[in-house]
């Protein structure tokens, strides 16, 4: 790859693809994209580009040909995601996964060496174009990463990825691979057989020339002798597919159609030739990409990558950003987490040796399960973080204070007028409250305006949503350096306004009260969670009681009827469980009772609640549903016309939509709840609203 000279008729530069030669012709690179490409995307034209290319250089006589992208950090993130929004036609989309198929056919079958030079995302089409060449190598940066993710967005690899990779990797592995939509960080996928080798990125380019001209070719990474065994003969193909079925409903439970279509596609595809194997999978992809769960899942997308551009403006200023956090619980301990994993330094201040300890324990614990980080880095981290219960003089460098603790409102006044005169003017103060006021807490702080509410959800390692809140005071600069940060730790910020329950919880606290009343009206604990669970959600309401903690619940319901008076008031059944000392989860008694993993509905809840033992009235699962839901979607209505998450009603729709599946569960394949409501049709939802409000009263009138 050195000295290159470019082709003497060069593909037009607008094809963003370009074809050159070293000096003495032996070897062909083929570079994708421009420099100022932020995403290598895989378009019509850059595919078209791609195959003049590969033609080019099949008549040419080289040694070897080497895919690389202009720069060592954004390899190609495979097809333009708007260009799948856009299909509705099923022979359409099967007609554009075999134009890609026909371009990777096309470098399979070079008469020559071909390395892909892989740094950064390489992932989608990018990944089925690499499977196509003979060697991989790919950085040991962090950006560097290779998988396919298609049946995040409701479709299954459509330009090779199902015929190639389990022939590659080995079926069983292909399939976790597929099946998940996983992309591999560099080690991962050295130790899947997916690359063959891990270089730096300063060698990349060298090593990759070295091998296109067959110079100390990597040793082929070998596919596990059972994989082989599993992956070559029918009978083990069989036993695969059955077992990965019955993982897939149990994970997906019948909601996702991609995952089993990709699983048939990719096990059946092993009997098939190669152009068979192809054409079933471009046919599939083609009925996939027009159905509703892939539509929602794309809008889903798209809502990830406009959260991602938040704050865009502050990312430089917090780069090296000092923290500390106030409180070493669950929480802190997982926010003080997630900053080291991102190369902040942070301290963590808590009152007692005991609680700092708990708090050092659970960020090891968590470290521990991070199997893509080597001991040395994990090591690294941890040592990031200063536990500490007194005062230190490096507390003057913090950039950011995020407070963690319990809900009380004079608690965390007392820790911000303490805490505000010790670090710089400057620095912003952050409260991760779920429920209380971020402008009555900054009222009797200089410089309120560097004060901003903070929502972290639990658990921090798993839950992906931030909600930033505006304050009354709080200025755009904090709020974009907030934003900044969120996405820098891997999170999506939603900014919203300062309102009791914020967006999240307001919209949630009125489902979750609906499930007390079926309670009151004889449902049973089964049958209220199993109509949640029909729907989608990932929980039923009841089991999510328990999960928040009972404590938690009644804390946040009497701050809702404070702040929305009776349409959010509920029957204190969890106040009365609490005092039998049944918090949920947390002590292992709640509505359930829980032992180890195992855990059923408390046989004694009729009786401490006097509860009836039958429904006051017949429901089926489906209306039980619908009482449920209706909720979610009138709430979040009326936070839209009351601009909560902003007075752009576009912009607002599409952070409800975000927040509702990222904080709450709402079901990706639905697509958020605004969308979900629009598809169904607001004006019949305001009439199934106005009867249930006819029926049950005031906590049903409609948005």
């Amino acid at each position: 790859m050195t000295d290159a000279a470019p082709l003497t008729s060069p593909p037009p530069q607008t094809s963003t693809v370009v074809l050159t030669y070293s000096d003495d012709r032996k070897v062909a690179t083929i570079t994708l994209g421009r420099n100022d490409e932020r995403a290598i995307t895989l378009t019509p034209e850059r595919l078209g580009s791609f195959i003049n290319a590969l033609r080019e250089v099949k008549g040419s006589g080289v040694e070897g040909v080497v895919i690389c992208a202009p720069t060592v950090d954004s390899f190609c993130v495979g097809a333009d995601i708007s260009l799948i929004q856009s299909v509705t036609d099923a022979e359409r989309g099967a007609a554009l996964a075999a134009e890609g198929q026909r371009a990777y056919d096309l470098l399979e079958d070079l008469p020559c060496v071909t390395v892909a030079a892989i740094g950064g995302p390489c992932v989608g089409g990018g990944c089925e174009m690499v499977l196509a060449c003979d060697y991989r190598i790919i950085t040991d940066a962090p950006s560097s990463s290779i998988g396919l993710p298609e049946t995040k967005l409701g479709i299954l690899p459509g330009f090779g990825g199902t015929y190639r990779m389990p022939r590659v990797v080995g079926l069983p592995k292909a399939l976790d691979i597929i099946l998940a939509g996983k992309a591999l960080k560099a080690q991962q996928a050295y130790k899947a057989s997916l690359v063959d080798e891990v270089v730096s990125p300063e060698t990349l380019a060298t090593r990759a020339d070295e091998i296109a001209r067959g110079q100390k070719p990597p040793k082929r990474r070998k596919v596990r002798f059972l994989d082989r065994i599993l992956s070559s003969y029918p009978l083990g193909r069989s036993f695969v597919k059955m077992q990965a079925k019955k993982a897939l409903l149990k994970q997906t439970k019948g909601f996702y159609p991609a995952p089993l279509r990709a699983l048939e596609v990719t096990v059946d595809g092993l009997g098939r030739g190669r152009e068979r194997g192809l054409t079933v999978e471009a046919q599939e992809l083609g009925k996939l990409i027009i159905t509703p769960e892939s539509k929602a899942l794309v809008h889903l997308f798209f809502l990830t990558e406009a959260a991602k551009g938040l704050g865009k403006s502050a990312r430089k200023e917090i780069s090296d950003l000092h923290a500390m956090v106030i409180g070493a619980g669950t929480m802190g301990a997982g926010i003080a987490g997630a900053l080291a994993k991102n190369n902040h330094q942070v301290i963590v201040k808590d009152t007692s040796d005991a609680s700092l300890q708990r708090g050092k324990d659970h960020t090891t614990k968590e470290l521990g399960k991070l199997r893509y980080l080597s001991s040395f880095e994990r090591a690294a981290v941890a040592s990031r973080i200063d536990w500490l219960q007194f005062a230190s003089p490096t507390m003057s460098r913090t950039g950011i204070v995020i407070e963690a603790v319990f809900e009380d409102m004079n608690l965390k006044k007392r820790i911000f007028a303490d805490i505000a005169g010790r670090v710089h003017p400057d620095s912003i103060l952050a409260t991760n409250t779920s429920s209380l006021s971020v402008t009555e807490m900054a009222a009797e702080i200089s410089h309120p305006e560097r004060f901003i509410g903070m929502h972290f959800f639990n658990p921090v390692e798993k839950m992906p949503l931030v909600e930033i809140i505006r304050g009354e005071h709080s200025s755009e600069a904090t709020i974009s350096k907030v934003a900044a940060l969120t996405t820098e730790i891997g999170k999506f910020p939603i900014v919203v306004r300062d309102v009791p329950g914020f967006l999240i919880n307001r919209i949630l606290i009125p489902y979750l009260n609906e499930a007390i009343f079926l309670l009151m009206g004889g449902h049973s604990i089964e049958e209220i969670d199993k109509a949640a669970l029909a729907f989608g959600m990932p929980m039923g309401p009841i089991r999510l009681l328990d999960e928040v903690g009972l404590d938690v619940a009644a804390h946040v319901s009497k701050v809702m009827v404070h702040g929305y008076g009776e349409r959010m008031s509920v029957p204190d059944f969890a106040e009365k469980l609490v005092a039998l000392d049944r918090k949920g989860r947390k002590n292992g008694a709640g509505f359930y009772t829980y032992a180890g993993k195992e855990s059923a509905p408390w046989n004694g809840l009729a009786h401490a609640l006097g509860l009836p033992t039958k429904p006051t009235k017949a429901q089926t699962q489906e209306e039980i549903a619908d009482r449920l839901i209706l909720h979610l979607v009138n709430e979040a209505m009326k936070c839209l016309n009351e601009g909560v998450a902003g007075d752009d009603r576009e912009l607002a729709k599409k952070q409800i939509d975000l927040g509702t599946v990222m904080g709450i569960g709402f079901p990706p394949f639905r697509g958020g709840v605004i969308y979900h409501a629009e598809k169904e049709g607001l004006d019949s939802i305001r009439e199934r609203l106005i009867a249930f409000e006819g029926e049950y009263g005031i906590r049903y009138k409609p948005f």
